[in-house]
């Protein structure tokens, strides 16, 4: 580890007493959208959706370009993703953006007026700065990405037909939580649960759908509430449909946030350990702090490779007690690795199967990680696995590529991103370095008109704002 870190880690755990301690009351979310004249009872929904054409091609042996440098645009926004399909009463047809439900740019401070960043003195760790694409909202850029990647390293998924589906109750607001299942013919082919806004990414092609297969059978259900409908696959590039799940709840008033940090502790890390605890540190302190404050959780899980003293760790399963929470990450250090991957495999598969998820809740995972998966161990479970198992839980996964990121664990981490409907944030550095002091320049495979470069801890608030806003449909 280079002095500088070590200094700065050391540092840390010195003045970590020096953290203000954070809190918040309890407080209703904002009031929902004005509720729409409810909609008569209907028989099952039959939406005609077009397909879109096929991919000209899947992987290629083009090795992918780096992207120029890039610089810092005059305003910080976390981008916006995937708009979810206009609220429509059942047998109508959506595939226009919505007008009642917009996918918004995070304003934060309209609906957190009291989030501010905890006092850490700047000697403890350097903010680490970032940018962020969203995959999904730029859908044919990242077709065309997929594309040019020579296929070595990854398991190429075809994600080249998307069918977006939202979910709204009879007053028009997004339903959280909802389970969605997909037949074709007796076969259930899709499990899946509504994120905030409703929404949840279904690709046919991804499962090896024939074509041939162009009628599907779908039930959407949320506690007593039940719908049935069907999808008609044909021709589009965006196709998208909206469900109308009658008598369903919307998000309480106190909503349920569940954030889950699955940190990579290889010696790669080892240079940026310290600043991610304190950026991670920082970060759990102000959303503690959001007024209204949400029925909040957080947990950690760390990560190694095979060889090393442990493969994975369950640093703390979910817990309201941030203080408990910044014990946990603090006694986290880096060591191992050796070869390039490392078994993020293993990390995914406890995240998604040992956490212990709650129902009807906000749920995210950040990945905060330098290396890729090692796809060579014979593991029956790997990270296109854990994109399955994430969807099936209504869990979005926010990769966080720290400094060494290379092509593999970017095409992996934006893998895992734009499936389960998040965003790909990675760390930016000053010109010419690949690590180091934070700057506005990256080496990854990314347009650098498309971001825009903030501080990491400003960006992923922003997220979890983002988040609960789209759950409270405003």
């Amino acid at each position: 580890m280079k002095l500088a870190h070590l200094t700065s880690l050391l540092l840390a755990v010195l003045l970590l007493p020096l953290l203000v301690a954070c809190g918040g009351s309890a407080g209703g979310l904002a009031a929902a959208p004005t509720a729409a004249p409810a909609v008569a009872p209907a028989a099952p929904t039959s939406i005609a959706i077009p397909m879109e054409p096929p991919a000209n091609a899947r992987e290629s042996a083009a090795a992918p370009t780096a992207a120029p440098e890039a610089t810092m645009a005059p305003a910080s926004e976390v981008s916006d993703s995937v708009a979810p399909a206009a609220p429509v009463a059942p047998g109508a047809i959506a595939g226009a953006p919505p007008a009642v439900l917009p996918y918004p740019t995070i304003a934060p401070r309209e609906l957190y007026p009291t989030t501010v960043p905890v006092a850490i003195d700047q000697q403890q760790y350097t903010p680490l700065k970032a940018g962020v694409v969203d995959d999904n909202r730029d859908f044919s850029s990242y077709l065309n990405y997929l594309a040019t990647f020579q296929n070595y390293g990854v398991h190429p998924v075809d994600i080249s037909e998307r069918i977006l589906i939202t979910v709204v109750n009879d007053r028009q607001q997004p339903v959280l939580d909802a389970q969605v299942r997909i037949y074709s013919g007796q076969q259930n082919i899709f499990n899946g649960r509504t994120t905030a806004g409703g929404l949840v990414a279904f690709f046919p092609r991804a499962i090896g759908l024939s074509q041939n297969a162009r009628d599907l059978q779908v039930e959407i259900g949320k506690g007593q509430a039940r719908t049935t409908g069907q999808i008609v696959r044909g021709f589009d590039d965006r196709p998208s449909v909206t469900f109308v799940l009658r008598g369903a709840e919307a998000l309480p008033q106190t909503p349920r946030l569940e954030v889950l940090f699955l940190l990579d502790a290889t010696g790669s890390m080892g240079d940026e350990i310290g600043s991610i605890q304190g950026t991670i540190t920082d970060i759990a302190a102000r959303i503690d702090r959001m007024q209204p404050r949400p029925e909040l959780r957080f947990g950690l899980i760390s990560y190694r490779d095979r060889g090393d003293e442990y493969v994975t760790r369950l640093e703390t399963n979910f817990t309201g007690d941030v203080g408990a929470f910044r014990d946990a990450l603090m006694r986290v250090s880096a060591g191992g690795g050796g070869d390039t991957p490392e078994d993020l495999n293993s990390g995914l598969q406890m995240a998604m199967q040992q956490m212990q998820w709650s129902d009807n809740a906000v749920r995210l995972t950040f990945l905060v990680a330098d290396a890729p998966a090692h796809l060579d161990y014979g593991q029956t479970f790997d990270y296109t696995d854990a994109i399955r198992e994430a969807v099936a839980h209504g869990v979005k996964i926010y990769p966080i590529g720290a400094s060494n990121t290379d092509p593999i664990a970017e095409y992996q981490f934006r893998q895992l991103a734009q499936q389960t409907l998040a965003s790909f944030i990675f760390l930016t550095y000053q010109q010419g370095q690949n690590g180091g002091a934070p700057g506005d320049t990256t080496t990854l495979d990314v347009d650098p008109q498309q971001f825009s470069v903030d501080r990491l801890d400003d960006l992923v608030v922003r997220v979890v704002e983002r988040e609960l806003r789209l759950a409270a449909g405003v």
